[in-house]
């Protein structure tokens, strides 16, 4: 979950009179503590006896091939919370009457383009490896504002500076750790099937620009450690001087920023690739899932017209979470390998990323 970047970085004045702070979560003490703020230390306790039992206790045999169980489990987790986005843009009319044309022109075009033409769904299918990381970062970066929110500081205060170190939070360890090379090889396995020519400008794309980055990673990690020790501790002074000027501290934040950072770093830099794509995909979505079920519990009633009943908030919740869990098993073990259904899974990934960079905005007042 993100919210809409504005330029700049307002400066609060001290009020004369203290506003009201009811709370200064989001769901509550309990479940901001388990499944938003504690979620990424959460996923490690999951995910430690996962990767440390051997292997061979996660096979499952079917007809066709032997599966991991902990790969299903994430991919079906995966798939789903990014069908989910729905039930916030759709079923929610408030936010659909603000954007009609995104929500209905712009995913049907998408989908047609990757349906009819393999090289686009193809690039497209690349595009969301990276915008996924950029995403995350953005999640935090969004949780962070509504916090802020909750402690009646200016929206603006701070703005710029949490989007940055979130990104630098997120895709500092992706870009500087090992891992990188994984990433760069999902993108680069994606593109070789794209035919290319000689000389053209989609062979510099697929195939030489992977090898620079590959021959320069090293030169890479130096550049981000050279900029990112500086820029937080820029970060933490900024902060300090925001605080002298008014602005309220909110601990929630605090935590959340500390927990995800040790978290990416230590995932990123010090656990295999596939733990730490585990660890840092099932926390994002366990937070995302939390965010939607609990904050549109109201609007789910009434999407499902069963806002009369007493407990129709969570028989609409159950019903919101077995869909995306069955999309998310379609999705990611029974949609054909055909343009059209993989159309629709890439047009569902980047309809997530780019709705969700909109419909939470805390400038609006939609959160």
């Amino acid at each position: 979950m993100s919210t809409v970047l504005n330029s700049g970085t307002s400066v609060p004045t001290a009020p004369s009179a203290a506003p009201s702070i009811k709370s200064g979560f989001i769901i509550g003490p309990w479940a901001d503590a388990i499944l938003i703020i504690g979620a990424p230390i959460l996923a490690l306790l999951i995910a430690a006896p996962l990767y440390v039992l051997p292997a061979s206790q996660f096979d499952v045999a079917t007809r066709t091939k032997t599966l991991d169980l902990r790969q299903v489990l994430i991919t079906v987790f995966i798939n789903a919370h990014l069908f989910l986005v729905f039930f916030r843009s759709h079923a929610n009319q408030n936010i659909f009457q603000l954007y009609p044309l995104r929500f209905t022109v712009v995913p049907l075009s998408l989908f047609l383009l990757g349906a009819f033409s393999p090289a686009a769904l193809i690039v497209l299918g690349m595009a969301t490896v990276w915008w996924d990381v950029y995403h995350s970062s953005l999640q935090t970066f969004g949780f962070g504002r509504i916090y802020d929110a909750k402690q009646k500081n200016d929206a603006q205060a701070g703005r710029s500076l949490d989007y940055w170190m979130n990104l630098l939070v997120y895709t500092g360890p992706v870009l500087a750790g090992a891992h990188f090379i994984d990433h760069l090889a999902i993108t680069t396995e994606t593109m070789r099937h794209i035919p290319v020519e000689s000389g053209t400008l989609m062979e510099l794309f697929a195939q030489r620009t992977p090898d620079f980055l590959k021959q320069h990673q090293g030169t890479m990690a130096a550049i981000i450690l050279a900029v990112g020790v500086p820029f937080v501790l820029y970060y933490l002074y900024s902060y300090y001087r925001l605080a002298q000027q008014g602005y309220r501290v909110s601990w929630q934040k605090v935590w959340l920023m500390i927990i995800t950072s040790t978290v990416s770093i230590y995932c990123w830099g010090f656990r295999s690739f596939i733990d730490a794509f585990w660890v840092m995909n099932f926390f994002h979505a366990l937070q995302y899932f939390a965010i939607v079920i609990f904050t549109e519990k109201r609007n789910l009633a009434r999407f499902f017209r069963i806002e009369w009943f007493a407990y129709g908030w969570a028989l609409a919740a159950f019903w919101v979470i077995s869909v995306s869990l069955l999309y998310g098993l379609w999705a990611g073990y029974c949609a054909e390998e055909d343009g059209w259904s993989m159309s629709l899974v890439v047009t569902t990934s980047i309809m997530h990323f780019w709705y969700d960079g909109f419909i939470w905005s805390v400038n609006k007042k939609q959160v």
